[in-house]
């Protein structure tokens, strides 16, 4: 499953060429989703237009399906319905898609760029791969789905750690953590200054 908008950055022609590679094709009942809404005739109809052309193109369009928009409330749905979410962006600052996939429990392949390395914990909650590398995302996708167990954990790791790492309650804690850290290192600053004076 891919969620979000309909811009060359966001990857999406590398998970596409990622899918119709043999290794993945292979997966008994695979099916691409593409999340995500977009205006016929503007940027991002063209954008979508194109990544349907290479779908078209790469024999794989009876696997792929585009949902169109989806309402916010219903996202959720879609995240605990996919084994796997791929947020191949060629940059993301800090995105949302990956926090809220990791929060259905649905582990998560992403580009090794940007916020991604952070939100996403390398072989625990999902995997970080090279961007813009569809052989990566081919082999990240493959891996995850060859082995169930493996996916299941992945899943209840991600949970754990958007619980801890991005839920108000873990991030209250986590500022709590670091402005006490910080006061106290202010303190021993002011306390070595004293002292050496």
């Amino acid at each position: 499953m891919y969620a979000g908008r309909f811009d060359p950055r966001k990857g999406i022609e590398t998970l596409v060429r990622a899918v119709a590679k043999s290794e993945v094709k292979r997966h008994k009942n695979l099916k691409l989703m593409i999340v995500g809404g977009y205006t016929p005739g503007e940027k991002d109809g063209i954008e979508k237009e194109r990544i349907a052309s290479i779908v078209e193109e790469l024999g794989i369009e009876d696997i792929t399906i585009f949902t169109g928009k989806v309402r916010h409330q219903e996202l959720a749905y879609y995240y605990a319905a996919a084994d796997v979410c791929v947020v191949p962006s060629h940059y993301e600052p800090f995105g949302l898609d990956e926090i809220e996939a990791m929060a259905s429990r649905t582990p998560v392949i992403a580009s090794k760029v940007g916020g991604l390395k952070f939100s996403v914990a390398d072989n625990k909650t999902g995997l970080l791969v090279a961007p813009q590398d569809e052989a990566d995302f081919a082999q990240a996708i493959d891996s995850i789905l060859s082995n169930p167990e493996w996916r299941e954990q992945l899943g209840k790791n991600a949970r754990k750690r958007v619980e801890s790492k991005f839920s108000w309650d873990g991030v209250a804690i986590q500022l709590d953590k670091e402005y006490f850290s910080r006061l106290n290192n202010l303190y021993s600053e002011k306390a070595i200054l004293v002292n050496g004076e």
